[in-house]
This record gives structure tokens, sequence and C-alpha cells, in this order.
């Protein structure tokens, strides 16, 4: 049953990263695409404060992750061996998710307020993996 359920979370990522550059595709190609993208996220704009929850998503991605590296690091010997990859994911879609919320502007790519919560769900899917990972997948000591 784990590993269906991790199957499921592992392909649930791939589809919202894949959603994301499929609406950047369409963005870029699509004029009809490209003109409601600019009238709903102004709309977006006036209703919310989109540029300060964007920097708080992040903050908890980044906290959330750094907490499941100093875990893994504390009880390194605890976990089996399967878990080393799902932290090594867990930080690079973190960093990632960084590097394309800094880099990157409304301006540089058009369908960025879209792309966001995509790329930021599908971090919060791995982090849910990793912690569920870290809490079944102990090592039982002899």
């Amino acid at each position: 049953m784990k590993k269906v359920l991790y199957i499921i979370s592992d392909l649930l990522i791939a589809a919202l990263l894949a959603g994301a550059y499929i609406v950047q595709y369409f963005a870029k190609r699509k004029l009809g695409m490209n003109r409601w993208i600019v009238f709903k996220i102004s709309k977006v704009k006036e209703a919310l404060p989109i540029d300060m929850l964007r920097y708080v998503a992040v903050a908890a991605v980044l906290a959330l992750a750094v907490l499941v590296l100093i875990l893994y690091g504390r009880n390194r010997k605890a976990y089996q061996k399967i878990l080393l990859p799902m932290v090594i994911v867990t930080i690079v879609l973190a960093a990632g998710y960084l590097g394309f919320t800094l880099y990157f502007s409304q301006e540089r790519v058009r369908a960025y307020y879209l792309m966001l919560p995509l790329i930021g769900l599908a971090n919060v899917v791995q982090l849910a993996k990793t912690f569920t990972a870290m809490k079944l997948c102990k090592v039982s000591k002899p």
C-alpha cells in the first residue's frame, strides 16, 4: 500500500510540474491564453497581496525542507537507504522553487503567477511524502 501511495504522489508531482510547463507553453503560443492570463492576474493582484504571498510560500517550503534535512542528518543511521533520494529530491525541488521565484517575474515568464502555485504544490506533496517516509521507514534495532 505504501508503494502505491508513493507512486501516486510521484505521478502527482510530475503532473504538477508538467502542468506548469504546459501553462507557460500555451501562454507563449496562444494569444488568447496570454490575454486571459494578463486579465486574470491583474484581477488577482487587485484582490490579494500576491507579492507577499509568494515570498511567504517560498519561506514556508524552505523552512520545511531545512527541517527535513536536519531530521535526516540527526538520525541518518536510523533511516533506510530509500530515504536519501527522497531528501535529495525535496531539497532540489525547494531550491528550484526559490530560484524560480527570485529569478523570474511576470515580465520574463508570462504565466509566472499561474506556475508558482503548481510548483509550490509539487513541493508540498514531496515534503509530505518525505515526512511520511521518515515516520514510517525507520530501521528497527535488533
